[in-house]
């Protein structure tokens, strides 16, 4: 037998017995081996994070929603149709809209979109969650009386009331006067320009919102679940999207099955900062009806007059604010 090496190209080759084998074949065996490694553990990895997000979404959405059928309600502003034919949602709501279709999606939960406009009998009687204030989700009207929550959303005055303390919560304003200065300079997207109660042109950006997060049994159908989300404005729904992600209120809330949450979340160039969770309790039992009575769309009564609520700034700076800006 004879044996020799020979060097071709800068790779070492080994000639025996007439066959050929080359020493690069063993460096890419090693390679393609590492990549199936890496591969797998990647997937591994990619299942065990899926595992931990699905028990860390099922301690606030449940078995029973995230396993039966749910009906994501939202709204429009239907008095701006004449602007947008299609139905004229916020961006706020928007943005809650896609957090919600995300974490639903990622559960493998069986859920559809609708407005609550066109809301069905058959749809009552099944999961609910719905998005926005009863100026937008007309599902939303009189619910927070039929479920006996304590808050009262008014949209004329764009306030929240919490009844047992009697405290009120209205959104805060930046406001600087522009004292005849050019209304362009020295301001960015988040300001805008309205003219105040005496006629003087300021520049306002938006800078805190208060929401709701509401999570009960469906009145409509015992056995279901019903989750109302909603700020005064869109920020405060988009937060509110938000909040089952977020660990420390999913501490708070653990060992509740229904409960009621306002919060608060600073604002800044349209971007959510901290959230303050200001209330956090059980609620009490609730009515539930066989019937359909929100299918009337009966106004609640609550500070509502039917004139069209008012979607400008306070002439205030900063409204009339009673939260104290702290966590309890």
């Amino acid at each position: 037998m004879t044996l020799s090496i020979m060097i071709v190209r800068d790779h070492f080759v080994l000639l025996e017995g007439g066959a050929l084998v080359r020493s690069e074949m063993r460096d890419l065996l090693i390679n393609i081996a590492a990549a199936v490694v890496v591969f797998v553990a990647g997937a591994i990895s990619r299942e065990l994070l899926g595992h931990f997000k699905a028990r860390h979404d099922r301690a606030f959405w449940g078995r029973r929603l995230l396993r039966g059928r749910t009906n994501l309600f939202i709204g429009s502003f239907t008095r701006l149709n004449h602007l947008e034919p299609s139905g004229w949602v916020g961006g706020g709501d928007v943005r809650a809209l896609q957090c919600l279709t995300s974490t639903l999606d990622r559960n493998g939960a069986d859920f559809e979109v609708a407005y609550a406009s066109r809301i069905s009998e058959e749809q009552l009687h099944e999961n609910i969650i719905l998005l926005g204030l009863d100026e937008t989700n007309s599902l939303a009207v009189g619910m927070f009386e039929r479920l006996g929550s304590g808050f009262r959303m008014n949209a004329e005055t764009m306030t929240i009331t919490d009844l047992p303390t009697g405290e009120i919560y209205r959104p805060e304003w930046d406001v600087n006067e522009l004292n005849g200065a050019d209304p362009r300079l020295d301001y960015d997207g988040s300001w805008f320009i309205t003219a105040g109660s005496d006629g003087t042109q300021v520049a306002r950006r938006f800078r805190t919102d208060y929401g709701v997060l509401v999570r009960a049994e469906n009145p409509f159908a015992p056995g279901r679940t019903l989750i109302m989300m909603a700020g005064i404005y869109g920020f405060g729904s988009w937060r509110a999207a938000q909040l089952p992600r977020d660990e420390e209120f999913l501490r708070r809330c653990a060992g509740l099955r229904n409960f009621e949450c306002l919060f608060r979340v600073e604002v800044q160039q349209g971007q959510l900062l901290a959230t303050s969770i200001l209330v956090l309790r059980p609620l009490p039992g609730i009515r539930t009806d066989p019937g359909s009575p929100a299918l009337s769309r009966e106004p609640s009564g609550e500070g509502h007059s039917g004139s069209p609520p008012p979607y400008g700034p306070p002439d205030s700076p900063r409204g009339a604010r009673t939260d104290g800006g702290q966590s309890r």
